[in-house]
């Protein structure tokens, strides 16, 4: 099982005591004691090693040497002394960078495990394997890596590394890039993971909460041969679809773990990553990056845009679960398309799906983008109009396939005073619920579709192909609203 460590750092011994217990009841296995950060709070380092008798949690001591962006400003004989001290007095472990390794000298802990550790925090380092090998050598019992990932596709770097280790091995990536290696901690078999206190900014780049570790990505029960999901694009921390997907696969008692994959070049993710990916939803703006890795199913063919990728069988498949979903959607507001006019906002990856399933289901389809080309080639594809700005044309059913909005409350993609009464608007945007311009359209007397009834249904298409299973709705349901 890899361990769940929660860094902390406090001007006093007591207040390290107090974080500590805030730490077990988040869901720490270790606490890590950063006592150099400590002690430029006001804590006294040596006290706080005293203090190791009284914690309930094994602690892991920590004095980072300031080329590896640590804060130690005492001698380099005043922290061996700390840590033979931390030694005699309990730790479970003790981190000393492997390049200041000379401090040690012949000295070895007597009780508490040899962390050497190398940081990278600008790429991916080189011979890493060799750089390991050289740790053991020197004596540790635990070698520690972490490198900083610039995109996704780095993340093959560390998996190789984790799931080709001789003997216990902690090695991750940081950075937004880079969470994903550290919320797979179990799958691929690294000895622990860090993970910070709510509220807490962490001690290192793309540290995730302690408590959604144990939670919501089941860190304690995850085993190597768990099937990795995931969502893939950029930006990525606002999705949801970790939240759901992972709430339906513990109701469902299955095994596998849905992480966030922040991309910027999708096929070198795919090249690098795809072969231990089991599913992935894509989102913007990747969703037309991939259609060439996959057998498509003909309406992510027509659309020429997928959202959804898997394995079955050993054949990568792909599907376009948006266009029912919005059909789905906008029918249940608006009733039978046939003959409605709809006005669509965008020519992306969304709006795709959107012109090509409503004018499937025989609606009267107008274009609207920024670029009137991308809006007349789909246009032509789809059997739909194209209109220069939108304004000028009279709708039924207003969708927009855009991401403005996404993230910002205040920000419409559509003229507050060109709502109507009677109309219908939808909104793919699902973070936040109450957008801008669902806001605007309930103002002026509109109906309001909210992108997160899309959301539900296009997930629940993506569960049913990732596991073979029925989706536990409910759950999902549930899971995206307590948020």
């Amino acid at each position: 099982m890899s361990r769940i460590v929660v860094p902390l750092a406090a001007p006093s011994v007591a207040g390290l005591l107090e974080r500590t217990r805030q730490a077990a009841a988040e869901g720490a296995d270790w606490v890590e004691w950063r006592l150099d950060t400590s002690a430029t709070q006001g804590c006294d380092p040596a006290a706080a090693v005293t203090a190791l008798g009284q914690v309930a949690l094994p602690v892991l001591v920590t004095i980072r040497h300031p080329s590896e962006t640590g804060t130690w400003m005492g001698t380099e004989e005043a922290r061996l002394a700390l840590f033979q001290a931390a030694d005699a007095a309990g730790a479970v472990a003790i981190d000393c960078e492997f390049a200041h390794r000379a401090i040690l000298g012949t000295w070895r802990p007597q009780r508490a495990k040899l962390i050497l550790s190398a940081h990278d925090f600008h790429g991916l380092g080189s011979d890493l394997p060799a750089l390991v090998a050289a740790m053991r050598a020197a004596g540790a019992d635990l070698p520690k890596i972490a490198v900083m990932a610039r995109d996704a596709a780095d993340l093959a770097v560390v998996r190789d590394l984790a799931v080709t280790r001789t003997g216990d091995l902690i090695v991750l990536a940081m950075g937004e890039h880079g969470l994903p290696s550290r919320l797979l901690a179990g799958v691929w078999g690294t000895y622990l993971t860090f993970g910070r206190l709510d509220g807490d900014g962490g001690s290192a780049p793309g540290q995730p909460l302690a408590k959604d570790l144990q939670q919501r990505y089941r860190l304690h029960q995850q085993q190597t041969d768990w099937p990795v999901y995931g969502v893939l694009g950029s930006p990525i921390a606002h999705s949801k679809s970790p939240l759901i997907h992972n709430a339906a696969l513990a109701a469902a008692g299955l095994p596998g773990v849905y992480v966030p994959f922040r991309c910027e070049d999708a096929p070198r993710f795919w090249a690098t990553c795809g072969s231990w990916i089991r599913g992935l939803s894509v989102t913007l703006p990747h969703k037309q990056a991939l259609l060439d890795v996959a057998a498509l199913e003909p309406l992510a063919a027509a659309v020429g845009a997928l959202n959804t990728l898997w394995s079955d069988q050993g054949v990568v498949r792909g599907a376009n679960t948006d266009a029912g979903a919005i059909v789905s959607c906008v029918a249940g507001a608006a009733g039978d398309l046939a003959g409605k006019r709809v006005l669509v906002l965008g020519a992306g990856g969304v709006a795709r799906a959107a012109v090509h399933a409503l004018a499937q289901a025989g609606a009267r389809v107008t274009v609207t983008n920024r670029t009137r080309a991308r809006a007349e080639e789909l246009a032509a594809e789809a059997g739909a109009e194209v209109s220069d700005d939108g304004r000028e044309v009279v709708y039924d059913i207003l969708v927009n396939g855009t991401s403005q909005g996404m993230g910002k409350p205040d920000e419409t993609p559509w003229p507050t005073a060109q709502h109507r009464a009677g109309t219908v608007v939808f909104d793919t945007v699902y973070t936040p619920r109450d957008t801008r311009l669902l806001r605007d359209a309930i103002a002026a007397g509109a109906t309001p579709v909210y992108g997160g009834d899309m959301f539900l249904h296009q997930a629940e298409a993506q569960f049913r192909r990732f596991t073979g299973q029925e989706a536990p709705v409910g759950v999902m349901a549930q899971a995206l609203i307590r948020g």
